[in-house]
């Protein structure tokens, strides 16, 4: 594996990472204490389809492709994750299921948090809540958009 090029603390992950920015420090500290950093090798799978989401994860190092199966067979990269960015949202979105797959574009580490802790988290303190869950709504927004566009391509050809 390649010596990492950031900081690879927890902490300094979750510090970097733009969806969490209207939590306090104490719900920082709170996350901390419920993640764990993985460490992918070149493509090594995260998570996989369609499987039970446990965890919401945010890249330290390294890239992900978030990737979706068609039932003909067909594997669409739908974007890229690069550093602090975030995958695995549908473990805070019911029915907490993956909906595509993640798969380190090379070697990497990604901070792997409860979805349990999030939630909680984010129940206990609603506003600081409703603006996460917006900037995860975002999230699911563009990807879904990039889903779009790359159907239509396919379609097209």
């Amino acid at each position: 594996m390649k010596p990492p090029t950031a900081d690879l603390s927890v902490e300094s992950t979750l510090a970097h990472c733009e969806l969490l920015e209207p939590l306090s420090e104490s719900q920082i500290a709170a996350l901390s204490d419920h993640s764990t950093m993985v460490m992918l090798r070149e493509g090594e799978a995260l998570f996989d389809q369609n499987t039970v989401a446990h965890s919401l994860f945010i890249v330290a190092s390294g890239r992900l492709a978030i990737r979706l199966a068609t039932p003909a067979g067909r594997v669409i990269e739908v974007v890229e994750v690069g550093q602090y960015g975030l995958s695995g949202w549908s473990s805070i979105v019911a029915p907490h299921i993956y909906v595509a797959d993640a798969k380190a574009l090379e070697d990497s580490a990604v901070l792997a948090i409860s979805a349990d802790e999030v939630e909680d988290i984010l129940l206990r303190e609603p506003a600081a809540g409703y603006a996460v869950m917006k900037k995860v709504a975002g999230v699911i927004s563009t990807r879904l958009r990039d889903i779009k566009e790359e159907l239509i391509e396919v379609l097209e050809s």
